[in-house]
């Protein structure tokens, strides 16, 4: 690993990360505060339920989730789509531009004229990779669990460090996917457009799969379907298959991105 490396990889991407950060505040602080309405308000809960169609709540990732709890309400209105989208576009920015990026703007070929290696290249810009979904993570849980208590919402700390853990893991199974397409591609818009398309259909598969039997199936092959932070934060659980797939793909996408930029021409 090369510190100095790994310091500049996050430097370039430090006013990218507050942004996101801010945003990722404001939108938490706001569903956390605005729960103890929805608790206490009956009203509030019958015309949720008038509204919220079974095509709506598939849209928003919330399928068979219960508006009334901490846990389905937040994932409902934040955690099941919106967070995903929002710290993915976050990290398959940066792993687009860490390889394949730097790659098509000419300033790998400059890196690698350093006495460093190939391998140590991938390997410390990942681990900045890691250290940046890091920070969103931790940000995203301070955001709802501080707010919490200036509000009287119960939000169990241990519940907010399965989350971290788990939305790493979530975090880390996008960006890194990202990363290998960057280390095959050269063209950080190439990494990010197919990034995000597979994201995207992804999600699309999740919502067709939960209103229709007949493609029932589809939604085995979507994160959305695994990450459950409505069971996290309700019932402090995550099923074993969430942890398969979210850490096979992780590693998965990690060696495939070492392999193919070892391999590559950068010039």
């Amino acid at each position: 690993m090369s510190r100095a490396i790994f310091s500049s990889s996050l430097a370039l991407r430090r006013i990218s990360l507050f942004w996101y950060s801010f945003g990722i505040v404001l939108y938490g602080w706001f569903m956390v505060a605005f729960f103890p309405l929805v608790e206490e308000n009956l009203e509030y809960m019958e015309v949720f339920e008038t509204v919220f169609t079974d095509e709506l709540l598939a849209l928003f990732g919330g399928s068979g989730l219960n508006f009334g709890t901490l846990g389905g309400f937040l994932s409902i209105e934040y955690l099941s789509l919106i967070w995903v989208f929002i710290v993915g576009a976050a990290v398959i920015t940066f792993a687009a531009g860490s390889l394949g990026g730097a790659v098509d703007d000419g300033t790998m070929e400059l890196t690698l004229a350093q006495p460093v290696s190939r391998t140590q290249v991938a390997l410390t810009r990942y681990i900045a990779l890691v250290a940046y979904a890091g920070a969103l993570n931790l940000v995203t849980v301070a955001s709802l669990y501080l707010p919490g208590l200036l509000h009287g919402v119960d939000v169990p700390l241990d519940a907010m460090a399965l989350l971290f853990v788990t939305g790493l893991l979530v975090t880390m199974a996008v960006g890194g996917f990202a990363y290998a397409v960057s280390a095959l591609s050269s063209g950080g818009g190439r990494a990010i457009g197919i990034s995000l398309g597979v994201l995207i259909a992804m999600w699309l598969a999740d919502v067709l799969g939960n209103l229709s039997d007949r493609f029932e199936w589809l939604v085995g092959f979507s994160l959305f379907h695994y990450w459950r932070p409505d069971l996290v934060i309700d019932d402090l659980t995550v099923s074993s298959e969430a942890w398969a797939v979210f850490g096979i793909t992780a590693v998965l996408s990690f060696s495939l991105a070492m392999w193919a930029f070892r391999r590559r021409d950068v010039v």
